[in-house]
């Protein structure tokens, strides 16, 4: 359902909300919470959760109209964040688009073991036992993903290897696609991804999201934004990640898209209103 003047991303339409807000009753694994907090822009109650999912820590943004065991059917958007950030990069440049995804009634959720850990099995078993741990407490049915940088990497294996199920589409800024390139690309050991899988090329190229084939990614939905040539992003060169990407999946995707901006390797603006239209499209 659509107010007038509104963007949707359809999540009201799986489920009316709840009649009044309330504070989500106590998360099993709950470490810290701030109640009660106000969107920026929607002025939207929601709680700020932290929580212990099998030992990898993961924020959430629960809006105060999502009812926790309802069977009404919701959305979630999870962001991966970069090497250099954690789990709490929702509260710092994941913020305001996670606000944007509690003002569409839909939970924000962030988890510790990406980026730093790429794709190793830390980082699969984490991405998973989260999503068994989110779908026991609610009705999730529509799985977005949004990736920056390094995070990349396990936002494209999750959705390749369909690791979460529902998966609506995937927004890509700056972001990792190729393991093994990074291992050779990374001379400064910037990224340290060789750390992630003790420098053992057979488990770099064993989960590196490069090499699953087109077919997986049939009917999938995905958007990359890079830097043009005249601002080159040198940290995640996009020929070789994001339009990689684009070029391997086009011919099977149902959206195959790319836009560029000109800041390098820097997250434009513009990425967390176009997020929210995307994803909009994108739950039709």
């Amino acid at each position: 359902m659509t107010t007038a003047g509104a963007t949707t991303l359809g999540f009201g339409a799986l489920g009316a909300p709840a009649a009044m807000a309330s504070t989500a009753p106590r998360l099993p694994g709950e470490v810290s919470r701030t109640a009660n907090v106000l969107t920026q822009k929607g002025r939207k109650l929601y709680d700020n959760i932290e929580v212990d999912i099998g030992g990898d820590r993961a924020r959430l943004f629960i809006p105060q109209t999502v009812s926790r065991n309802s069977t009404a059917a919701i959305g979630a958007v999870w962001f991966f964040h970069a090497a250099s950030s954690s789990h709490n990069a929702l509260n710092g440049g994941y913020k305001y688009p996670g606000e944007l995804v509690v003002d569409q009634n839909a939970i924000a959720i962030c988890i510790n073991a990406g980026g730093t850990q790429y794709t190793n099995s830390i980082a699969t078993n984490a991405q998973k036992n989260a999503w068994t741990y989110l779908n026991a407490l609610y009705t999730v049915r529509r799985n977005f993903l949004r990736a920056t940088s390094f995070g990349g990497s396990l936002a494209c294996y999750t959705y390749g290897k369909k690791l979460i199920p529902y998966i609506r589409g995937l927004y890509l800024v700056n972001g990792l696609y190729d393991n093994e390139w990074l291992y050779g690309y990374d001379t400064e050991n910037r990224a340290h991804v060789g750390d992630a899988y003790n420098n053992d090329m057979t488990l770099i190229k064993g989960t590196n999201p490069a090499r699953i084939s087109a077919a997986p990614w049939a009917n999938s939905r995905v958007k990359v934004l890079v830097s043009d040539d005249a601002h080159p992003d040198d940290l995640v060169i996009p020929s070789k990640n994001g339009l990689a990407l684009i070029q391997k999946i086009a011919p099977v995707a149902t959206t195959a898209q790319v836009m560029y901006h000109t800041l390098g390797h820097d997250t434009p603006g513009f990425a967390h209103t176009d997020m929210m239209k995307t994803f909009a499209q994108w739950s039709i």
